[in-house]
């Protein structure tokens, strides 16, 4: 499918990913929703292993996508969360002004960008999470050096960005000092990057390829995408989600 002068034509830092807003509209059929879960954890708090562990045990779950999210706001008691960084927690701090009355905490769970709750609790984020079909579809193919994609809005009209999250499937991290000192606490799908790869309109597909060479720059091994209202400043609804690992594609 031909590019138009019209479309969009995006680099990523460290090269992860490239896309391209095709101009052909495409009818995309509704998925089966796999509910996204976004984490928001801590190495400083000593609420959030529990938190940790239940996303260990989502990721094994087809119907969730569990992504994890360490932010730095307990760094300042004592240990300093060696995989946080400061935009995961401008974006939870985003997701606060708008969910949860401005207020940050540890462990905060986000289920498909409409509502939080507390991230070991197993019962809410259950009752949160929908079986309606997702409002976004997804293509991904194994290629020799990485994975294509194709993503689009089979029934939304509402301004969409499509996110891109390079992931670790699973780091264990011991902690040295603070509430957790002496601990070995697992994650599951860490993030490790965040990037917008732009705007989606509804039956315009969003094209684009991630390699494993960038994958392993970015301490990466595989990478979730994420169709979502608003921006990364101001996030939103998620219309969609997918996951991919070396063994795995779930959408």
């Amino acid at each position: 499918m031909a590019l138009s002068r019209r479309s969009v034509l995006s680099a990523l830092p460290g090269g992860l990913a490239a896309a391209a807003l095709l101009t052909s509209p495409v009818k995309a059929a509704p998925s089966k929703r796999v509910n996204l879960v976004e984490l928001f954890t801590s190495q400083g708090c000593s609420s959030c292993p529990a938190a940790d562990a239940l996303m260990v045990r989502l990721a094994d779950d087809p119907t969730y996508i569990p992504l994890t999210f360490p932010v730095e706001i307990w760094d300042y008691l004592g240990w300093k969360d060696t995989l946080a960084r400061p935009d995961f927690t401008r974006r939870q701090k985003a997701y606060a002004g708008a969910l949860s009355n401005r207020k940050v905490y540890t462990p905060q769970a986000i289920v498909n960008g409409r509502a939080s709750c507390v991230g070991s609790d197993r019962v809410t984020i259950s009752r949160l999470s929908t079986v309606q079909p997702a409002r976004a579809g997804f293509t991904i193919d194994k290629t020799g050096d990485g994975w294509q994609f194709s993503a689009v809005l089979a029934d939304s009209d509402a301004a969409s960005r499509l996110i891109l999250v390079p992931i670790s499937g699973r780091q264990t991290i011991a902690i040295g000092r603070g509430e957790n000192s002496g601990r070995s606490i697992t994650y599951a799908n860490v993030a490790r990057g965040i990037s917008d790869l732009g705007a989606m309109l509804k039956g315009m597909p969003l094209t684009g390829a991630v390699t494993m060479e960038a994958l392993a720059k970015s301490n990466a091994d595989g990478f979730v995408l994420i169709a979502q209202a608003g921006s990364l400043a101001q996030p939103g609804e998620g219309f969609g989600a997918a996951l991919v690992t070396q063994s795995e594609i779930r959408l």
